[in-house]
């Protein structure tokens, strides 16, 4: 009787026999588990019968299976061995699934990204489970804070002079000098006179706000010369009809009159070409700025892009202006917002309430 033994244990299998013991919510699961691991530890079947509360013949089926089969002879699954009932996702398959959701789906299904129908097909047909709801399954993934979240792109700087160029970045971003102020600069633009999709808020009775989907640009464009202060976080700038050595010069000196007693300016910017300009950077060598290039292909190291991000959201997204002051007007707009010289409230909604309210009666 006691001549069965289990045989020597993998490092994986010993791991996984001792999760299986501790599982609380599948008995089973755990008293084969126990059997496993006390023949390994030389225990007879008889005082495993006696430990695990069955009996010796039992014990020797449990060895022979899983000297045969490895766990997955062991291993009770209430999804295809159990009759009737509420069925239950233990942490074993639950932390499956969520491992195949972050998977790769080109290797698994064939395609570039899963879906929650396909995700659920794949379980069932993989015999992950023998049976699952989309909305349980997107509950799963969800509490365990698997999200859906859009692709992004990533480009690599060829420019051979990356590394001192970032590290002259870095080391101004860190120790910013004292008798100066660091500017970041870039120009956000161009600016057409077009409609631009967006998001809004809709519930019971509201429909989602529609823009027109023809429109000529016979308006021309503006830019923006933007500037971010690190040092009192604030986002500025002033709008020109057009973009070259020119205007950026004027800018400068719009810059510099803005920060007169400020000693040198040290300004963060790319290198495109008119900002290597021989007269641009003649005058403001003369006049103590002082340029820092981000390498080529290297934006990400200006931090005005980000701010950037924030105003094309809430100052264009979802709108359609008709004329270029009244785009500036709203970029002018949130920017006071954003630098705390005005409130958010630009209007009383009282007032809007009575007005709109009375339009409705109206029509």
């Amino acid at each position: 009787m006691d001549t069965v033994r289990a045989r020597r244990l993998k490092p994986y299998e010993r791991l996984k026999l001792r999760r299986m013991k501790r599982q609380s919510t599948n008995a089973v699961n755990s008293r084969h588990a126990r059997i496993v691991l006390l023949s390994v530890g030389g225990v007879s079947n008889r005082q495993i019968a006696e430990r695990t509360d069955c009996t010796p013949q039992w014990a020797r089926i449990i060895i022979h299976r899983f000297n045969d089969a490895g766990i997955d002879g062991v291993t009770w699954c209430p999804y295809y061995c159990g009759h009737g009932g509420p069925r239950k996702f233990f942490a074993e398959i639950t932390e499956q699934i969520v491992e195949i959701a972050l998977s790769s789906p080109k290797a698994l299904i064939g395609m570039n990204c899963w879906s929650i129908p396909k995700l659920r097909a794949y379980l069932i047909e993989q015999k992950i489970v023998a049976s699952i709801s989309i909305s349980r399954l997107h509950e799963i993934l969800r509490e365990r804070k698997v999200r859906w979240r859009h692709t992004k792109t990533w480009k690599d700087s060829t420019d051979p002079e990356f590394w001192p160029k970032y590290r002259a970045v870095r080391r101004l971003y860190k120790r910013p000098p004292a008798g100066g102020r660091v500017i970041f600069v870039d120009e956000f633009g161009p600016l057409n006179l077009q409609p631009r999709a967006g998001k809004c808020l809709i519930g019971p009775g509201k429909r989602v706000e529609r823009h027109r989907a023809t429109y000529h640009r016979h308006g021309g464009v503006r830019h923006m010369w933007g500037a971010y202060d690190m040092k009192t976080d604030r986002l500025f700038g002033i709008f020109t009809a057009r973009k070259n050595w020119v205007e950026f010069l004027n800018f400068l000196r719009w810059l510099r009159r803005r920060y007169r007693s400020s000693g040198t300016l040290y300004l963060v910017l790319d290198n495109v070409g008119y900002h290597r300009k021989a007269e641009v950077r003649a005058w403001a060598a003369k006049h103590r700025i002082r340029f820092y290039f981000t390498p080529s292909s290297a934006s990400w190291l200006n931090r005005i892009e980000c701010h950037f991000t924030a105003l094309r959201k809430f100052a264009l997204d979802n709108s359609d202006f008709r004329t270029h002051e009244e785009q500036q007007q709203a970029i002018e707009e949130y920017l006071a917002w954003r630098n705390g010289t005005r409130d958010i409230s630009l209007g009383s909604w009282k007032s809007y309430r009575r007005r709109h309210g009375s339009q409705r009666h109206a029509a």
